[in-house]
């Protein structure tokens, strides 16, 4: 059964919401990153949305929505090396359209349209499917450090939160919410609606515009300088920070999209599924 937070808090949230703090994008400085294509798959995927890399494992997962075929329980989740290789195709199968991913201990958390799924990563088995009253788009997912799984689900306008075993309401309202990371006390939140990336404190409802004029999709700390990469699904990926926006990659002009991307910190490497193009395409990413 789905659980609201107070309604006291809730107003809180909503009114602290209208404050905010603005960033001039007007005024651009020239960024010094640049992306290099490491590898890319064969069309095999089927309308990968999102990819997560596991760095405990060492590897990828990519969530396919399978659009290609007609009905429920056709979407999949494929297991890849980091080099590109596959390692099982069709890992877990029977999904709708799984879309967000994220780890916390041994366990995958995964939107599926209308609900949230657990896979047992040791065991490469689905262990739960977790229905999500009223849910009509669920899209991306983040989990905190305490393991509180945050979601948003776009066509719904709203953002929730799966914690105890109950699902929350966190923003009833929200705009188009989209892309989310967690970054401690804020979560970095993708509303579409207004082309905005926000960093949204999670205990105020307070928040600040990273960025504006950008409809994301997908984001991940680079790991440089407080600088962030986001992704839009119409084919552009940009770096972000500092009141600074740098675009890295635009495929717009050749219709190849980059969905909710994936980011090994370390070696400072991209995946980006490529969405109808059924591919999943890797960058290394640097500073000039």
């Amino acid at each position: 059964m789905q659980k609201t937070i107070p309604l006291l808090i809730l107003s809180l949230l909503i009114l602290s919401c209208q404050g905010r703090k603005s960033v001039n994008n007007t005024n651009k400085q020239t960024l010094n990153f640049s992306i290099t294509e490491l590898w890319s798959t064969d069309t095999i995927m089927k309308t990968p949305e999102s990819v997560l890399f596991d760095p405990a494992r060492k590897v990828l997962y990519v969530a396919n929505m399978n659009r290609v075929e007609a009905g429920d329980n056709t979407g999949f989740i494929s297991k890849m090396n980091t080099d590109g290789t596959v390692i099982e195709l069709n890992w877990i199968v029977g999904l709708n359209e799984p879309r967000g991913m994220g780890i916390y201990e041994n366990l995958l958390y995964a939107t599926d349209m209308d609900r949230l799924i657990v896979i047992d990563l040791e065991k490469g088995e689905l262990l739960e499917s977790i229905p999500v009253e009223g849910a009509t788009f669920l899209n991306d997912l983040t989990i905190a450090k305490g393991g509180t799984v945050y979601f948003s689900d776009s066509r719904g306008g709203k953002l929730q939160y799966y914690k105890d075993g109950k699902i929350s309401d966190w923003f009833p309202e929200y705009p188009n919410p989209n892309g989310l990371l967690d970054a401690g006390e804020d979560l970095i939140v993708c509303a579409t609606a207004v082309s905005e990336i926000r960093r949204v404190n999670k205990t105020t409802g307070e928040y600040e515009v990273m960025a504006t004029g950008i409809n994301g999709d997908g984001i991940e700390y680079s790991g440089i300088q407080d600088y962030y990469i986001v992704s839009e699904w119409a084919g552009r990926m940009h770096v972000i920070g500092n009141d600074t926006i740098q675009t890295v990659l635009d495929t717009s002009n050749e219709e190849i999209n980059s969905a909710d991307i994936g980011y090994n910190p370390d070696k400072k490497i991209i995946y980006v599924p490529t969405f109808f193009d059924n591919r999943v395409v890797a960058y290394s990413l640097k500073e000039k």
